[in-house]
């Protein structure tokens, strides 16, 4: 019986701290590192220092989810009392313990991939903690900041597999450019949508929103314009002349279409519902790069 019990508090703490990190958003980060190391050398992005810097980054985001929750607190416990520190299934001090020790061993990591890396990820670091302290104050600055963090992720992966000394001449980071562009909007989008599902709680904290600012109507347009942007950049490898030159158009079409498809029916769901389906359409946009990067390289 005392198995049985210890295995369950073990099996609990597991489930809390993936529920305090967002295990998903996580995982997603982990194979955006790959993604933008696969455009540099596809060959190469199962190499300690690509692996590295991924879990690196895991943590990294897993550590600002934290941190955000600790400063989001009080209107977290009207927008999400679900959640596992307005249900006080974990204290504030243990949270914000845990949140610096998986930023200290998320930045060691990265030091070890290489310096451009660690510079990267110590910007994000303290991106991240700004952020949480003030987002709710900064208008849409702190939708431009999220945004900004999700499309690094692929410039990261992109440096955590240099291997020429000559990087910048390298034509392929024009795709990496390409997919942080379109994440950078895509993510935009979601987290003005974000805003707009928040905005009873936001309201009694005196947060400073687009939605808040704007109302709920011109707040929805300003999210449908930047996934309409996403969506179009999206099509950008079909355009003549675009590189690079070996990637997988037809697979790639495949999914991306997907992707867009579901993006376009997010705009038509209520926002909770909203902020959710667009990211499955970020999840699918990754899938129609990699598929057509992983394709190129096997066939």
């Amino acid at each position: 019986m005392k198995k049985e019990k210890t295995s369950d508090k073990v099996e609990t703490k597991i489930k809390l701290f993936l529920d305090l990190i967002r295990f998903r958003n996580c995982s997603m980060t982990f194979i955006a590192v790959l993604l933008g190391a696969s455009f540099i050398d596809f060959g190469q992005i199962f190499t300690i220092k690509v692996i590295m810097a991924g879990l690196a980054a895991f943590l990294i985001t897993g550590a600002g989810n934290i941190i955000n929750d600790y400063f989001d607190y009080e209107i977290d416990r009207i927008n999400r009392p679900h959640r596992a520190l307005p249900s006080k299934k974990i204290s504030k001090s243990d949270a914000m313990m845990m949140s610096m020790a998986l930023f200290a061993i998320g930045l060691g990591m990265s030091k070890y991939v290489n310096i451009y890396c660690f510079f990267i990820a110590l910007s994000n670091v303290i991106v991240l903690l700004t952020y949480g302290k003030y987002s709710k104050k900064m208008y849409l600055l702190s939708n431009l900041i999220v945004s900004y963090l999700v499309a690094s992720i692929f410039v990261y992966g992109a440096y955590a597999n240099l291997t020429d000394p000559d990087f910048l001449a390298n034509s392929k980071l024009q795709m990496v450019a390409l997919l942080s562009t379109c994440a950078f909007f895509a993510t935009l989008s979601r987290e003005v949508m974000k805003d707009i599902e928040d905005i009873e709680g936001d309201r009694k904290k005196y947060a400073i929103t687009l939605p808040i600012r704007l109302g709920v109507e011109k707040a929805l347009e300003v999210s449908k314009t930047f996934i309409f942007i996403a969506m179009i950049l999206s099509l950008a490898p079909f355009y003549p002349g675009f590189p690079p030159e070996k990637f997988n158009l037809f697979f790639y079409g495949v999914f991306i279409l997907i992707a867009n498809a579901m993006f376009l029916s997010s705009l038509r769901m209520h926002p909770s519902l909203s902020q959710r389906a667009m990211v499955a359409g970020m999840a699918m946009s990754i899938v129609a790069f990699f598929s057509g990067e992983l394709l190129s390289a096997l066939i």
